[in-house]
């Protein structure tokens, strides 16, 4: 069954969609009287916590990374690390604004 999602690529979407799913998930459980995502993105920007919120999304990722290394998944776990330096490049570039 693992050797399935043992895949660089299966890694990399998987990295990219799971912090995606937990900054709505941050914004489903904490912030949502605010719309979804131009209401909220300001909301972010102006109490400059964007920077904080897609570095606690990207953590997120560890626990992707910590299953994949103890299954013995490596491929999976090399897609994982690519798609986290992806996204702190968008982090670098968030704190840049």
């Amino acid at each position: 069954m693992l050797d399935k999602i043992n895949k660089n690529w299966i890694g990399l979407v998987s990295g990219i969609v799971f912090p995606a799913f937990c900054f709505f998930c941050y914004w489903l459980f904490f912030h949502s009287q605010i719309s979804f995502p131009n209401r909220f993105m300001t909301y972010l920007q102006n109490g400059n916590m964007l920077q904080e919120v897609a570095i606690m999304c990207v953590v997120a990722n560890l626990l992707i990374f910590y299953f994949s290394l103890n299954k013995k998944i490596y491929d999976f776990a090399r897609g994982i690390i690519i798609a986290s330096f992806i996204y702190v490049g968008l982090v670098f570039y968030i704190s840049l604004l």
